[in-house]
């Protein structure tokens, strides 16, 4: 028996493709072509006397071929011509010369000339003298891989000394292919992949279902009805997002769908006993953490009342605290359109606020598919382009005001005049000398037409071409502020030509989308059509004549028509209402407002009750917790406000998050407002905060359709208890700072009081950290129990779910360091809480924007860092020092 030496090494290729490089010694002559036909497009590359058949008519085209009655492109000595039975179109791309090539004659031809032949067009590309195909990634980066694209194993087998490289492809989900090889008259079979498991019973698919979002491509739910064969039994069972088929210990998850929506893609696990054991671990984790809180002899219990001993001993005479006090006190060119001008045009624009109101409760289906008041669509669109909700221009002693109903529906009517009205937002402290020759409006807003060159060019149009060169990360303030500009000038421009004012449902059209007044209305019926086409610009002129009652008219003519034509996927009067109220009240903007007051109030009496005791203190302190009290009521009910409004719970994105999170801060603050003076006063200012940062630009607020994955009652569950531990986790980081800063002011003369409020604020710190901590986990498990409902696994190591695990033990170990004699200090437990929620701030945010993942809002490069995240980590280091140096000074006198 023959005895063989094999040896076997290899190298994975992700996304592989075939590419062709030169190789003197094994390559051949290859044509690299483009080819189009219909609406594909794609390589092909010839050997010598190969043939390619493309196009629905089957167009031979070949290479050095003896077929005859083909195009036939002939290569001699590096010069190229070309035979074809019939006459072709051709366009040379480097000179922009066209012609035709006769059929039947041999004509010279260069490459890079597009070809045209009926359906089909193709472009002789490169010619490789000696080409070669070798596989290459087409990702960039691991992350990059695209698990529906094939990857390639390559192995080099190596028998008895001689070596053959094998190329394996493979693909996640799929059965691997065998390649056979012989080398040295031995025989070797490779595979790659998963193995095969074979099911006791099959599974047909009936019928696959997608359905979207109305008048959008994105998916509201996908669903396969399938049927189970086991023996002569046949189960008909319905499969969708968060509804599992469970069959003898068998799950059967939806995961996907063919991108030709004809075939689905099921996940598949068997582990029903696996599954049992961790949800019972996952109880008995939450139930010992339960009795960690409850317990007669736990560290909370005792944590507890040593705060409440604390509070007993604050209680010191005032004369004794007064004699510890000691507090510190520490030009251009002129515009295009004359200002006078401006000012008339103003005035004129002004539309009665009853009727713009009414237009504000049409219907209108935004760029995903959801069908919103026109009023939501003008609010948004406004603090859009301006950051403002209401236009507002002085001319001469008053203020002219339009509130975004009139702006919107103005902006329709007379498109020519507010082209010259200042409403864009330019923060000209980053964009440089760029406007200094532009002169601001007296809005401090700059024109459409500012943006415009004298010949009519856009102003910014090589500025925007440099910003959109750069990953995101490499822009500079200049390139943000410039592509928000220019994001802004575009908004602006589709509402000049009517682009957003879909309001026309067509009956003919099976995915219920909506369309504009611009529409050509030759796919809608001939009355629909007709109506669609004719009753808008008559509004308009009703409107521009001051014919008010016939305009109203018209407005109920095309509610009505939206009422018959729409009623499957219109909201409910009621939602309609409701979302109007929401968008008028905007109580978040003046909730940060009040917040923000109520809590630098509340900070200022905490610092004053540790020095004085008097009844009018007291007195006032409680009225601004009652006030708290109430303004958390109202943002208790704008949350449940929204819900309403969206249908779906309203911590489904960045800034439903940053908004609940905030919320459940002031909830901590008020449950602890009696264990510490501080906790209440801080947890108001951070959600003052919190509120402020959402208002900005970073978030968008709109409400939005959900993913089917998000279609679940665990997004209830899951995502509100791991969204309400950030909460508890936030008020422990402000209170290790407001600690600190007490170390920072603590002298001999108030060393006894503020030594009795570091404890204070150390101890209800741990208690706000486990609580927080507990909430987390519970939630991370929440989280496991979801993915293995959905779609068969708890945990696959994605960004979020890691970074959740990682803050866990980040708060574990703070928790644990008493247990080293040396750390077992309130200065370390401080300094440890307010350096610990960097973890929750990288789970919360960093993960969505700079990882990719499942949880990811923001795909792609990531975003640059922003500036105050870094003053941020600056401040907490200096007075983490800070705090070092004096707690360490007063320890040594």
């Amino acid at each position: 028996m023959a005895h063989h030496r094999c040896v076997f090494n290899s190298c994975n290729i992700a996304d592989a493709v075939p590419k062709v490089v030169n190789d003197a010694v094994s390559g051949e002559p290859l044509l690299e072509m483009v080819v189009t036909h219909g609406d594909g497009r794609n390589t092909v590359y010839l050997k010598k006397g190969e043939i390619e058949k493309i196009g629905d008519h089957q167009h031979e085209i070949g290479f050095n071929s003896d077929k005859k009655g083909i195009i036939n492109i002939i290569e001699k000595d590096g010069l190229f011509n070309i035979l074809a039975p019939h006459d072709l179109d051709f366009f040379i791309m480097s000179s922009q010369q066209a012609g035709k090539v006769h059929k039947d004659s041999l004509q010279a031809i260069t490459l890079r000339t597009l070809y045209r032949a009926g359906d089909i067009s193709f472009v002789p590309l490169a010619y490789y003298e000696k080409g070669k195909f070798e596989l290459k990634s087409s990702s960039e980066k691991l992350k990059d891989n695209d698990k529906t694209k094939d990857d390639a194993l390559i192995v080099n087998v190596s028998v008895n000394g001689k070596e053959q490289p094998v190329n394996i492809l493979y693909r996640e989900g799929f059965l691997p292919t065998h390649h056979n090889v012989e080398i040295q008259g031995v025989k070797v079979i490779l595979s790659y992949g998963a193995g095969a498991i074979k099911t006791p019973f099959s599974i047909k698919l009936n019928d696959f279902q997608l359905e979207r979002y109305p008048g959008s491509s994105s998916p509201s739910a996908y669903a396969s009805e399938v049927t189970i064969l086991d023996n002569t039994d046949k189960i008909p069972f319905k499969i969708y997002m968060n509804n599992v088929l469970d069959y003898k210990g068998y799950r059967f998850f939806q995961a996907s769908y063919d991108t030709d929506e004809k075939g689905t893609v099921l996940s598949v696990n068997h582990d029903s006993m696996g599954t049992l054991v961790t949800y019972l671990g996952y109880l008995l984790m939450t139930v010992g953490m339960f009795f960690t809180l409850f317990g007669k002899t736990s560290r909370f219990t005792v944590i507890n009342k040593k705060l409440n001993q604390i509070k007993k001993k604050a209680v010191l005479p005032l004369a004794f605290l007064l004699m510890g006090t000691s507090i510190g006190y520490a030009q251009t060119q002129p515009n295009k359109v004359p200002q006078s001008t401006i000012e008339t045009a103003i005035k004129n624009l002004q539309i009665d606020k009853n009727h713009a109101d009414e237009f504000g409760r049409l219907l209108v289906q935004d760029i995903d598919g959801r069908i919103k008041p026109i009023n939501t669509l003008a609010s948004e669109f406004l603090r859009k382009i301006s950051r403002k909700s209401k236009f507002t221009y002085p001319i001469n002693n008053e203020t002219v005001v339009y509130d975004a109903n009139q702006t919107f529906l103005s902006m329709h009517i007379m498109p020519q005049v507010w082209q010259r009205i200042p409403i864009i937002k330019v923060d000209t402290d980053k964009t440089g000398k760029l406007f200094d020759t532009i002169q601001k409006g007296k809005n401090n807003l700059y024109a459409f037409t500012d943006l415009l060159e004298a010949n009519g060019d856009y102003l910014l149009t090589n500025q925007v071409e440099q910003a959109n060169k750069k990953k995101p990360a490499e822009r500079n303030e200049f390139d943000k502020e410039i592509l928000k500009i220019d994001e802004r000038f575009n908004i602006l421009y589709n509402v000049f030509i009517g682009n957003y004012l879909k309001i026309f449902p067509n009956k003919n059209d099976t995915n219920n989308t909506w369309f504009s007044y611009t529409h050509n209305f030759n796919d809608f019926p001939t009355e629909d059509g007709q109506f669609a086409k004719t009753v808008i610009p008559s509004y308009f002129n009703d409107i521009a004549s001051n014919n008010y009652e016939n305009a109203h008219e018209k407005l109920l003519y095309i509610k009505k028509y939206q009422e018959v034509l729409g009623a499957e996927i219109i909201p409910t009067p009621e939602r309609i209402e409701a979302e109007i109220w929401y968008n008028k009240a905007n109580i978040n903007f003046w909730l940060f407002q009040v917040f923000l007051m109520l809590g630098l109030a509340l900070l200022v009496l905490a610092i004053v009750k540790m020095f004085s005791q008097k009844k009018w203190v007291e007195i006032l302190n409680n009225l601004f917790i009652i006030l708290t009290l109430i303004f958390f009521l109202c943002f208790a009910g704008n949350i449940i406000l929204r819900w309403y409004v969206a249908q779906h719970a309203p911590w489904s994105n960045g800034y439903e998050m940053l908004i609940f999170v905030a919320w459940v801060l002031v909830l901590c603050g008020l449950l602890t407002f009696r264990k510490s003076d501080f906790s209440l006063p801080l947890a108001t200012l951070f959600s003052g905060a919190l509120l402020f940062v959402s208002y900005l630009d970073w978030l968008s607020p709109e409400i939005t359709n959900l993913m089917p994955v998000l279609k679940s009652y665990w997004l209830k569950i899951h995502v509100a208890t791991i969204v309400s531990s950030y909460a508890p986790l936030a008020l422990s980081a402000i209170l290790g700072i407001m600690a600190l800063l007490l170390y920072i002011f603590k002298t001999p003369k108030n060393k006894s009081i503020i030594e009795i409020k570091i404890k204070e604020l150390t101890y209800i710190n741990e208690i706000a950290m486990t609580i927080g901590l507990f909430v987390l986990a519970v939630g991370t498990f929440l989280g496991g129990v979801w993915a293995n409902e959905s779609w068969g696994r708890y945990w696959a190591w994605d960004p979020k779910e890691t970074w959740a695990l990682i803050s866990i033990i980040v708060y574990a170990i703070v928790l644990h360091l008493r247990f080293i004699p040396k750390l077992n200090n309130p200065f370390v437990l401080n300094v440890a809480s307010m350096f610990a929620f960097w973890s929750i701030i990288m789970t919360s945010f960093g993960v969505n924007y700079y990882l990719a993942g499942l949880h990811s809002y923001a795909a792609g490069d990531p975003l640059p860092i922003p500036t105050f995240v870094y003053v941020l980590a600056a401040f907490m280091v200096i007075i983490a020092v800070m705090a070092a140096l004096r707690n360490k000074n007063q320890q040594n006198l």
